[in-house]
């Protein structure tokens, strides 16, 4: 099925009215093709969460399977070069382990990112652990975080929700500067979206770790939390 152009209604007394297809939200539009009256709108998103690592200028996405995710702990190894290493409960027997070689002391913070919201952790502080002799294979761990340390609202300090509220602000900007709202841009068909999301992750600075569609998929869950959030102000 193609993509209908524009949306037209009939009064009873015979006059019309029209409106660009494009211009509907994205649950009108799904309430529409549920009627079979055009097609439902592709999802970009291949995992259910995305992961955004944040380091000075420069931010990187990748994708991961798993229904949930919390952060564990992150820590830097030493031997002859450092590798950092973020690992997650996911809600399975083991945790999920990642291996960052860029610039891992230079991490300043991950946020986890799902259909339900976004989770935010910092990694300003740091615990040195000394074990060893480098020559014998010993190492030296530089712990960032640590659940089983770090405070149960450590998420709620002032400095974790900024983090959350400068990808939203600078998202915001752009559709603004595209003279689109969320709703909006959810309702382009795919093609358009991704071009659209391309462009958001360049000026945003934000790359993909492994695969460019995870790009895509975490900016459009960006748009969608958006979305979410203004229909949430306008019945309040």
């Amino acid at each position: 099925m193609s993509n209908p152009k524009r949306l037209s209604i009939e009064y009873d007394d015979g006059s019309k009215t029209s409106i660009d297809f494009s211009h509907l939200d994205r649950e009108l539009r799904s309430a529409l093709a549920d009627l079979k009256l055009c097609p439902h709108s592709a999802s970009i998103r291949t995992f259910k969460h995305y992961l955004l690592l944040q380091w000075e200028g420069w931010q990187e996405v990748i994708g991961l399977e798993s229904e949930s995710v919390e952060l564990l702990r992150y820590y830097v190894v030493r031997r002859i070069e450092d590798s950092g290493r973020l690992s997650f409960d996911v809600g399975a027997d083991n945790p999920e382990l990642f291996i960052v070689t860029r610039l891992p002391r230079e991490l300043k913070g991950v946020v986890v990112a799902g259909a339900s919201g976004m989770s935010a952790y910092d990694f300003s502080s740091e615990t040195e652990r000394w074990e060893g002799i480098f020559e014998s294979g010993g190492k030296i761990e530089y712990v960032k975080y640590d659940k089983s340390k770090n405070s149960s609202d450590q998420q709620e300090t002032p400095e974790v929700p900024l983090c959350v509220a400068r990808l939203r602000e600078a998202l915001q900007s752009e559709l603004t500067q595209r003279g689109l709202s969320a709703g909006e841009l959810l309702a382009l068909e795919e093609l358009r979206r991704i071009e659209a999301y391309r462009e958001i992750a360049r000026n945003m600075g934000i790359r993909g770790k492994e695969k460019q569609r995870d790009v895509y998929a975490f900016i459009e869950l960006l748009v969608e939390q958006s979305a979410t959030s203004k229909k949430k102000e306008a019945k309040e």
